[in-house]
């Protein structure tokens, strides 16, 4: 998630659509060179990169590429090591570069088509996919991963902005901000682990019947049982809230509720530089609410 914040808060940002439809013709053209009547068309999704789906001597693929910018292509990069470390070659099939007019080249991973879930996680299937992803990743330690301070940063910023906005009633950014202030100071005591930083519905695709965690660009060192409680945070996991927020990831309820809070306030945040808050059903302060009366 930070690494769309960052996006949306810089005045230079890349026009994405524009990008996506001038690496068509250079994807295009590398997978002809493969099979001349391979098909390439955009496919949804990829906030910060281009997606496409293709059909290559009747297999169905997805193929993954970046903006411009070598802070995009290593993240990128760390996908694909995260998703060969997990699933060795049966996630990412091939990567190779695709040269553009300018000069310069992009990563392209080639993947599977994956399949969607039916419907939401059961929270005790998908707390266990969280933990053992993590646990499968605990040594994984490449370059540029975000730590858990730069969230906590992060978190205090969009307080600060959404309550000098009206978006928070003062006694919940009050109370969030008690929390977050409780997350830095027991940070230290807190168990580390690798978490995926973007552990939501999306995300989990199927493979032969197998859950696939994919979208690892955002991994980042954090605490262990964040990826759950932020799957909680999706709304069509809403429903689960109410009984299955607490007790699940060996943290206290009082950190448990501190991270869901956090979490909130980035994607809302988030919402507000995007403006994609305006079409929200639920407001900024509806959701916090609704965390901070979660009974334990």
């Amino acid at each position: 998630m930070l690494s769309k914040i960052a996006f949306f808060e810089t005045d230079a940002r890349p026009d994405i659509a524009a990008d996506r439809a001038r690496l068509l013709p250079a994807l295009r053209q590398r997978l002809q060179s493969i099979d001349r009547d391979a098909m390439v068309t955009p496919a949804p999704g990829g906030t910060l990169g281009a997606c496409y789906d293709a059909d290559i001597s009747g297999e169905k693929r997805f193929l993954k590429t970046h903006l411009p910018g070598a802070c995009a292509r290593a993240s990128l990069a760390r996908e694909a090591d995260a998703l060969t470390q997990l699933y060795g070659n049966t996630v990412v099939l091939d990567r190779f570069e695709i040269p553009l007019a300018d000069g310069t080249t992009r990563l392209c991973l080639m993947m599977p088509a994956l399949a969607p879930l039916a419907g939401p996680l059961d929270p005790t299937d998908a707390a266990t996919l969280a933990d053992a992803c993590s646990a499968r990743l605990k040594d994984w330690r490449p370059d540029g991963l975000a730590s858990f301070e730069h969230y906590l940063a992060s978190a205090a910023k969009a307080l600060k902005t959404l309550s000098s906005r009206g978006l928070l009633e003062q006694a919940s950014a009050a109370e969030a901000g008690r929390l977050i202030a409780l997350l830095e100071h027991r940070l230290v005591d807190l168990p580390e682990a690798l978490c995926h930083g973007d552990f939501g519905p999306k995300n989990i695709l199927l493979q032969d019947g197998a859950l696939r965690l994919i979208d690892w660009e955002d991994a980042f060192r954090g605490i262990a049982g964040y990826d759950y409680l932020y799957w909680l945070t999706f709304m069509e996991n809403r429903p689960f809230l109410q009984r299955a927020a607490f007790g699940r990831t060996g943290l206290s309820p009082d950190v448990e509720r501190a991270i869901l809070v956090l979490v909130v306030l980035l994607k809302s945040y988030l919402a507000v530089l995007s403006g994609e808050h305006l079409k929200h059903a639920l407001s900024a302060q509806d959701r916090i609410a609704e965390i901070l009366e979660l009974p334990r």
